[in-house]
């Protein structure tokens, strides 16, 4: 039988594999992604948020009240004429950030988006009655630069505080103008222009930008090794199962108790290796028996046919020679009359042996029909017609147990029919037993007879089928045999140990 059908094809060679296709630089990049992405996301939902809150911190009442209380606190503010540029603007710088609570530790550390007087983004005027005007910063964003004009002329021209909030597309502009009581036509004004989010987010602190960067590459990497590490070392175990599948090798399994999916995938894959060495052993137990049917028909047709023609040839000669010899009135010659009559009964001998090796052949397998259902079809046929009784007493624990193994019960079967057609020919018996139990994971087998027994010594050397029954045995798992025969019969036992198989419980 060509069994490379039956084999796996090997795998065809593994493409080159470069160190940047891994999965670490692979897990590395897609966290990187994932952190930078999630980490926008909220970075945006935070500084919406916190611009919702500057947006009130800063509003006009609240704006104007500092004001006020600030102006209260310093006093009169001297005239522009008096004191040097300079000075001015250093007194409108901290004017400024008391005003606004730049010196306060929430607005450092939350409201630094928000923009400060170095882009212009926050901006005080003192405009005396003279037209003389004393800013800070120097040069304020045009659109806040033109708002605080506006208000400040109003509030000159009215004598009144203009606290104004101007909306714009996406963002705002929160402006103050205070008449001063003690200079009438001076004006204070104090105003912030927020900007747009995306601008506010660009405007953020680049070192926080820096320390954000390096804190997700480095949680990035440690968690791509921890990811990496676990899932590689299983991906690789899991591989080498797969080469041994692809060279042949099904009993290699992969064992992976993981509760995740991968684990699961695992498992699966284990269960696949056993059905497809179920299906394989069902294939070549197949084939084996389609194997033996052939050379039972091919036996049957020529050699049995042709030794039937020989027995018929040698009949019709001996009838010749007898009728030759009442002719002569000698009755033959009884040398030749021996000779024809010793070949007749070889040559029945010789018919008996082939349908007994046709029998064999053709017997049902275990793969096909089941060790009892094997073991009954092949016991009617072999001891039909002969009067001996038969029983088989197959444990059921057992009779599953061993139906996994299908190649280890065909040994059985035919180690039992040997035991039996010996029982037949040689010693007389009236009753066979063919007993299967098992402790655990140990299993006998026994075929006994009540026959006349015989000398172990004369067969163990010339005994053709005491030894191929004693090879068998030593084929199956931990197999050992054992024959004892006595003039009250013959007992043949066979012991070996089958473990459950792998994937069962899975």
């Amino acid at each position: 039988m060509n069994d490379t059908a039956a084999r796996p094809t090997p795998a065809a060679r593994a493409p080159v594999r470069r160190w940047w296709s891994g999965l670490f630089w692979k897990c590395l990049l897609s966290m990187l992604i994932a952190s930078w992405v999630s980490t926008g996301l909220l970075s945006l939902l935070g500084l919406y948020l916190e611009r919702r809150e500057v947006r009130a911190h800063m509003a006009p009442p609240l704006l104007e009240s500092a004001m006020r209380r600030e102006l209260q606190g310093l006093g009169p503010l001297p005239e522009q004429s008096r004191v040097a540029p300079a000075q001015c603007e250093a007194l409108m710088q901290a004017l400024l950030v008391r005003i606004v609570g730049m010196d306060s530790p929430k607005w450092m550390a939350s409201y630094s988006f928000a923009g400060g007087t170095a882009d212009g983004r926050i901006a005080i005027r003192y405009r005396d009655r003279d037209g003389r005007v004393c800013q800070f910063p120097a040069r304020p964003s045009a659109p806040l630069q033109q708002v605080l004009e506006d208000s400040e002329h109003e509030a000159a021209t009215t004598r009144a505080a203009v606290p104004r909030r101007h909306e714009r597309e996406g963002d705002w502009i929160s402006v103050v103008a205070l008449p001063l009581a003690d200079r009438p036509g001076a004006t204070l004004s104090v105003g912030q222009h927020a900007g747009g989010s995306l601008a506010s987010f660009m405007r953020m602190d680049s070192g926080a930008f820096e320390g954000l960067m390096i804190y997700l590459v480095v949680i990035s990497a440690m968690s791509a090794v921890a990811v990496a590490t676990l899932l590689t070392r299983r991906i690789r175990h899991a591989e080498s199962a797969a080469d041994a599948w692809a060279a042949g090798e099904l009993d290699a399994r992969i064992h992976d108790s993981g509760l995740d999916e991968f684990g699961r995938l695992s498992q699966r894959f284990d269960r696949m290796a056993d059905a497809l060495g179920e299906v394989i052993q069902v294939r070549q137990a197949l084939a084996v028996a389609e194997e033996r049917n052939r050379l039972a028909r091919d036996l049957h047709d020529t050699a049995k046919q042709r030794s039937f023609a020989l027995g018929l040839q040698l009949s019709v000669l001996d009838h010749l020679n007898e009728r030759a010899g009442e002719g002569e009135g000698q009755g033959g010659d009884p040398r030749q009359r021996a000779l024809i009559k010793a070949a007749l009964g070889l040559t029945g001998q010789l018919q008996r042996d082939l349908a007994d090796v046709i029998q064999r052949f053709s017997a049902p397998t275990v793969a096909e029909q089941g060790l009892r259902k094997a073991l009954e079809d092949t016991f009617s046929h072999l001891l039909g017609g002969s009067e001996i009784e038969w029983r088989l007493l197959l444990d059921g624990v057992a009779e599953r147990g061993l139906g996994e193994y299908p190649q280890h019960a065909g040994q059985l079967l035919l180690i039992a029919t040997e035991a039996a057609s010996n029982s037949l020919r040689h010693s007389g018996a009236r009753r066979i037993e063919v007993v299967l139990n098992n402790s655990g994971n140990r299993y006998g087998w026994t075929i006994q007879d009540d026959g006349c027994g015989f000398m172990l010594s004369e067969h163990e050397t010339t005994g053709m089928g005491l030894a191929n029954m004693r090879l068998r045995a030593r084929t199956l798992p931990g197999g050992r045999f054992r024959i004892a025969s006595s003039s009250s019969g013959t007992v043949v036992t066979v012991s070996f140990t089958l473990d459950p198989p792998q994937g069962v419980h899975a």
